[in-house]
């Protein structure tokens, strides 16, 4: 029972507020909630009129008018007419209240209700629509009237005293816990919207660090308008997709991302495991650093270390799904500056001729081989089989010793 209330209740506030701005969901959610709150509340009351329908029939009238009105306002907001509801909801709460106030007198108490709904009026009415905040001031002089201006004596009826005493009791208490109520139910939204607005945050930052290193993102989000730092040993590795071009023309463009996709993914979760930072991609090139933006020692062998890890992934890769592609890879050692520069799709990126000798590498390698340069390869000496291509031509470079790693020992535990 109470879960089906729960379910009920859930799916009655939330009418009409799929799509809406942060503040128009939530104080509409509040609309809804209050309206039917208001209408509860109006049958409640009746059943107490209903005790002499004869002599009360106008309040029963009233009060079932006016709570059918409130009924109306979730259904005018399922259907988008959300200002038309909230105009029908604070005009039928300062006319009900007004309407039976005059009508039993001020010693019953009913103005006490203005209270609450000039709390109400805030509630529920979101900043765009400010034309119905002068609503409270009507709630103020309406409570002015009825308890300095009116007397019992000006009633439509009179009602003894000691059943006044009564209903004034009920009506403090009830406008009491109408306003704890409003409290509760403002507090649970807001913490509702605190728990989204959480989930949109953790959401953001995760999003934002699947671009920018943590230490970058941290940077930026503390003001820094451009960054550019310099580390003097840094490994940088590029590695080319050989095959691609050729699959490409043989496959939809959707199957040939989702190839990609699933290459790249592959690499993403090595370059996690050895903590390496991924640059960027380039068409069906893949360029990572090791070394960067936190410096360490062993950053040439955990670059190696990733690229046989490449190659042999992508091998696994064709093995069961019959890509038939293979890497050219290509690593090279040495000073490089990384940061980020512009205002707009944020890139940590990297410069110098470290980077542009790494992209040589991969250019003038040898399909399934990871081709290094001699800084890198004197780096890593000792701990993978180093063949020497002695020297070669390299574009832009000149005359450069290079190496082909042939296999290396059990990849290292990340760092």
């Amino acid at each position: 029972m109470l879960k089906s209330f729960v379910a009920w209740w859930t799916k009655v506030s939330q009418l009409g507020t799929a799509g809406l701005s942060t503040e128009d969901e939530r104080k509409t959610r509040l609309l809804n909630q209050c309206a039917i709150i208001a209408a509860a509340t109006l049958f409640a009351f009746s059943i107490a009129y209903l005790t002499d329908p004869e002599r009360f029939w106008f309040a029963l009238v009233l009060n079932l008018a006016s709570a059918s009105a409130h009924i109306a306002v979730p259904r005018l907001v399922a259907r988008r007419a959300r200002r038309l509801a909230l105009g029908l909801f604070l005009f039928a709460c300062n006319a009900q209240l007004t309407a039976i106030a005059y009508y039993l007198g001020p010693d019953v108490g009913y103005q006490y209700y203005f209270f609450a709904f000039a709390a109400v009026v805030f509630l529920v009415t979101p900043r765009s629509d400010w034309i119905f905040y002068p609503c409270c001031a009507l709630s103020l002089a309406g409570y002015l009237y009825f308890t300095f201006v009116m007397s019992q004596s000006d009633a439509v009826v009179q009602i003894d005293p000691a059943i006044a005493k009564l209903g004034r009791a009920a009506t403090i208490s009830t406008t009491f816990g109408t306003l704890v109520l409003l409290g509760y139910l403002f507090d649970a939204d807001t913490r509702h919207a605190e728990k989204n607005l959480s989930i949109e945050h953790e959401r953001s930052e995760q999003l934002l660090l699947n671009i920018l290193p943590q230490s970058i993102s941290e940077r930026l989000k503390g003001g820094q308008k451009s960054i550019a730092d310099g580390f003097s040993e840094v490994s940088v590795l590029f590695a080319d997709i050989v095959g691609f071009t050729e699959l490409s023309s043989r496959m939809p463009p959707a199957a040939l991302v989702q190839v990609l996709n699933d290459v790249f993914s592959r690499f993403d979760e090595m370059a996690d495991r050895y903590g390496l930072e991924k640059i960027k991609t380039i068409g069906d090139a893949y360029m990572v650093a090791a070394g960067l933006p936190e410096p360490r020692s062993d950053h040439a062998e955990v670059a190696v270390r990733m690229a046989l890890g490449m190659r042999d992934a992508l091998a696994e890769m064709n093995a069961e799904k019959g890509y038939g592609l293979s890497l050219r890879i290509g690593v090279h050692s040495g000073p490089v500056v990384a940061g980020v520069i512009g205002k707009k799709k944020f890139i940590y990126d990297l410069w110098g001729d470290t980077v542009n000798t790494a992209s040589r590498m991969e250019s003038h390698g040898v399909k399934d081989a990871v081709h290094v340069s001699e800084a890198t390869a004197e780096l890593v000496r000792g701990k993978f089989q180093l063949e020497s291509r002695g020297t070669i031509q390299v574009k832009g470079k000149g005359d450069m010793v290079t190496y082909i790693v042939r296999e290396g020992s059990e990849p290292a535990p990340s760092a």
